[in-house]
């Protein structure tokens, strides 16, 4: 993809190349304790039951069951109009222009053509949890012909990130796997279901302290480890680039989405912005079941 001359295009080349980028501090002491009480306030909704749209541990991909057990990974939804005043320190994180400026560097396009996409988070279950290896939109069984091809397609589409608030060294990744087809070592360890948690040659872990942020190609092959005893607050996340949603309608709408979102009110002008791009997504494919991008 060629990188116009006008805007800033560090974190670009770096996803270009390696699949991801780090960037350390993004958050000040001050924001990562207003974002951190606030989301101990939404990790204790959700495990009393207050909150639905949560991941339960032992399932790794959407549809997720309504919430029923405390022994979950993450919570789904928090720019949901049902959380009220407590999503509002959310909308403020996702709008932010200093995270809009780093997603137009990475998709090189001007921030009012970004979509808003999702806005979740990650924290640890109440016992020890495992995700397969995983590319988030190509699934695991395809030839190398059409792996090589998915992954060709719209390379910057969209971008996918996550920002601790607490230390956090859950991801691995395996670098520049994110623009190559999988190698034989990596395909048996993603299609043999007794295989998909082995260490992979070369798979690095990510390790982020609190307020650092990673941006990353959601298809470069990851997976995640969960220990019950570290104390996980990361907020997960994504935005479009309007010129491709077609191309990232199955991932997003699939979290259900287009079902708040009508309703999803903001005083956050940048928000309001973003909400009406994806606004027009889940219109063009209102009524159109697109499935799930992954199973399990």
């Amino acid at each position: 993809m060629p990188v116009p001359t006008q805007l800033p295009h560090k974190y670009h080349d770096e996803i270009n190349e390696n699949g991801f980028t780090i960037i350390e501090n993004f958050l000040t002491p001050e924001e990562i304790e207003k974002y951190t009480k606030a989301s101990e306030i939404i990790v204790d909704m959700a495990r009393k039951g207050d909150i639905q749209t949560v991941r339960t541990r032992g399932k790794q991909y959407p549809p997720w069951p309504k919430n029923f057990n405390p022994d979950i990974w993450g919570v789904s939804g928090l720019l949901h109009p049902n959380l009220g005043e407590k999503s509002y320190p959310f909308h403020d994180l996702y709008a932010d222009d200093k995270m809009l400026n780093v997603v137009s560097d990475i998709l090189q396009i001007q921030t009012n053509e970004i979509s808003m996409e999702l806005l979740n988070m990650l924290i640890n279950p109440l016992t020890d949890f495992e995700l397969d290896w995983h590319r988030d939109t190509i699934k695991p069984e395809v030839s190398p012909e059409e792996e090589a091809k998915d992954l060709l397609t719209y390379p910057f589409a969209g971008a996918q990130f996550n920002l601790s608030l607490t230390h956090d060294d859950c991801l691995i990744v395996i670098p520049k796997s994110h623009n190559r087809i999988r190698t034989d070592e990596e395909r048996s360890k993603t299609i043999d279901s007794l295989r998909r948690k082995e260490f992979i040659t070369n798979q690095i872990i990510v390790n982020l302290n609190p307020g650092d942020l990673v941006f990353y190609n959601n298809n470069i092959l990851h997976r995640a480890a969960y220990k019950s005893k570290n104390k996980r607050l990361t907020i997960h996340g994504s935005y479009g680039n309007v010129r491709f949603g077609k191309s990232r309608a199955k991932g997003i709408l699939q979290h259900g989405v287009a079902e708040w979102l009508p309703i999803l009110k903001s005083q956050n002008e940048n928000l309001k912005m973003l909400k009406s791009k994806l606004v027009d997504l889940a219109n063009e494919f209102e009524g159109i079941d697109l499935g799930y991008a992954l199973e399990g």
